[in-house]
């Protein structure tokens, strides 16, 4: 009896690529992860990586799975992080490195004209602002033909094609998009300078893009032929392998940032929202919209507490305990911490919505800043600074929070604070690779 077909899920993570195998019914079969160490050092402010290096760990990943399992993959589904773009010529080969969510090369003046040309307001690392820099500073590669993410670009090497397509939920992650119609708003890309042609096409989520060429199916180890549906942006991927009641539930990520989000109810028409807004609308599969509270910095505000302690311990020639202990311990002094004024805002790298915000700490007195009040104030403002910035019209009729994410998975503060600052039940997410779950149940839908 022939064995059952099985999915792949690809996602290409800021810091890392993993890869899972799911069958029909979403089990999850085999899962690995590497990371990918691809990061460039450009001047100040500029966040790049290295394209080749990522297609070529991702290759690694995928080899790392069982082989036999690997045979019965039918389709393919892939996942990334949204806002970055990469230039590509026509035959698809990348001009540039993939210019990350994190870089910071547009500045406040920039965005500003951007904003008084378009009606948007954008952010430094957002793929078109990306865009009408490069135009304004005279860097545009030679043989420059369109942009692309770099999971859009994975489906296109994947596929054999010439030309790239997008999903809404990538596309939106740019800027310039009509949430209603679901499209580029023309008129305001072409306020920018942006050629039409750079922009690549909108299909619809979960739409095949192709089908795996026999040069990558030996590459990569994996059945020619087979479907490799449209990427996905990993904010949408993450829910969908998350959330099994989306109108009752909010989703809750801390990886490098930090993400809240909500489905909305079917039928929701997005509004056009102020451009000071600290929230936003976002498309997602089958025709919904989520409303997503972004924060650029979310676990790594929990590293960065990690990292100063592992720095004090250093100026004072004091060998500091593992990581893992540190961790363990931060939980222990913060879970035993009595309630004290000691606030803490960690925007340490500002906002999208305000870029000027600076990370705060507020209420210190001679006998309130130990370790365990510290960490319980710096867990607690992770979760508020994410749950002040979505309207409060969006928590009505929600009856739990779905977390996920290795920042929130290992760190019992985080979830207390988790539970106690948005007042509802916390559920631990037991999938494993969310983004690359979720790519893989949207192939599952495809097909």
């Amino acid at each position: 009896m022939a064995a059952d077909p099985l999915l792949l899920g690809i996602d290409i993570g800021t810091s890392k690529i993993a890869a899972v195998i799911i069958d029909k019914d979403g089990e999850l079969l085999a899962v690995q992860s590497c990371l990918h160490h691809t990061d460039r050092n450009p001047v100040c402010g500029q966040a790049e990586q290295d394209a080749l290096i990522l297609l070529k760990t991702t290759q690694t990943v995928i080899h790392n799975l069982p082989k036999t399992l690997r045979r019965q993959v039918c389709a393919v589904g892939v996942t990334g992080q949204m806002h970055g773009i990469l230039c590509i010529d026509d035959k698809c080969n990348p001009l540039t490195p993939l210019i990350t969510w994190q870089d910071q090369r547009c500045d406040s003046q920039f965005l500003q004209s951007l904003q008084v040309q378009t009606g948007y307001r954008l952010s430094s690392g957002f793929g078109c602002a990306t865009l009408a820099w490069l135009i304004s500073d005279g860097k545009l590669p030679d043989k420059m033909n369109s942009a692309c993410t770099i999971h859009d670009w994975l489906v296109a090497k994947f596929c054999g094609l010439e030309s790239t397509v997008t999903d809404p939920t990538d596309a939106a992650s740019w800027g310039l998009f009509d949430l209603n119609q679901l499209d580029w708003d023309w008129e305001a890309v072409d306020r920018t300078g942006i050629p039409r042609s750079w922009l690549p096409k909108v299909v619809s989520s979960g739409m095949i893009a192709g089908f795996m060429t026999r040069d990558i199916a030996d590459a990569f180890g994996l059945p020619k032929g087979i479907s490799v549906v449209t990427a996905i942006g990993d904010n949408q991927a993450s829910l969908l392998a998350t959330l099994q009641y989306p109108d009752t539930e909010l989703a809750l990520t801390l990886g490098t940032g930090g993400q809240l989000s909500a489905v909305m109810q079917e039928g929701f028409r997005p509004v056009f929202l102020p451009l000071d807004s600290s929230f936003e609308y976002r498309p997602f599969p089958n025709h919904r919209t989520i409303a997503t509270a972004s924060a650029l910095c979310g676990g790594a505000a929990w590293r960065w507490l990690i990292e100063t302690i592992e720095s004090w311990t250093a100026d004072l020639r004091i060998k500091p305990p593992s990581r893992e202990e540190l961790y363990q311990r931060l939980d222990e002094l913060g879970l035993a911490g009595q309630e004290e004024v000691l606030k803490v805002r960690p925007t340490f790298l500002g906002e999208r919505h305000n870029p000027s915000l600076c990370g705060q700490i507020d209420g210190i007195g001679l006998n309130n800043f130990n370790l365990g009040s510290f960490a319980k104030a710096v867990a607690y403002g992770i979760i508020q600074n994410l749950s002040q910035m979505l309207p409060a019209s969006v928590f009505q009729g929600r009856k739990r929070v779905v977390a996920s994410g290795n920042a929130l998975r290992k760190s019992r503060l985080l979830q207390q604070a988790a539970q106690d600052v948005l007042n509802l039940e916390l559920i631990l997410s037991q999938v494993q690779e969310e983004a690359a779950c979720g790519s893989a149940i949207l192939a599952q839908q495809a097909l």
